[in-house]
């Protein structure tokens, strides 16, 4: 078994609860760490035997820079389901969303919400 991490994929975008952080962009990190068998790649030194990381992003991407939602529980979940379904092979699987900067009134090392499974 092996890991796969995309670290702190950064992100300028408008989420959040309260009126003015639908409209006014934040940064927000994702990171997305999947679990899966990596010896058939690591011997074949073949893409197709694994996960490609680069299709991972761009899922990761098109949900951030989407419509705006509310809560970074429904980003996490929708980006933990749609990497899920991305490939068969992936076992455990964790997504964190992390708002860098959010408005709770106290200064802070952001918020972050994660979701995992075990496959």
């Amino acid at each position: 078994m092996g890991r796969i991490k995309l670290n702190r994929m950064r992100f300028h975008t408008c989420h959040g609860a309260l009126p003015h952080e639908q409209h006014v962009a934040q940064e927000f990190w994702v990171d997305v760490t999947l679990e899966l068998d990596l010896t058939n790649a690591g011997m074949s030194d073949r893409l197709a035997d694994t996960v490609h990381y680069g299709r991972v992003a761009s899922v990761v991407e098109e949900i951030m820079m989407g419509p705006p939602v509310k809560l970074l529980e429904t980003l996490a979940h929708r980006i933990h389901r749609s990497v899920r379904e991305l490939d068969h092979r992936i076992g455990w699987l964790e997504v964190r969303v992390t708002k860098v900067d959010p408005p709770i009134g106290v200064p802070s090392g952001g918020v972050e919400v994660v979701v995992e499974d075990g496959g």
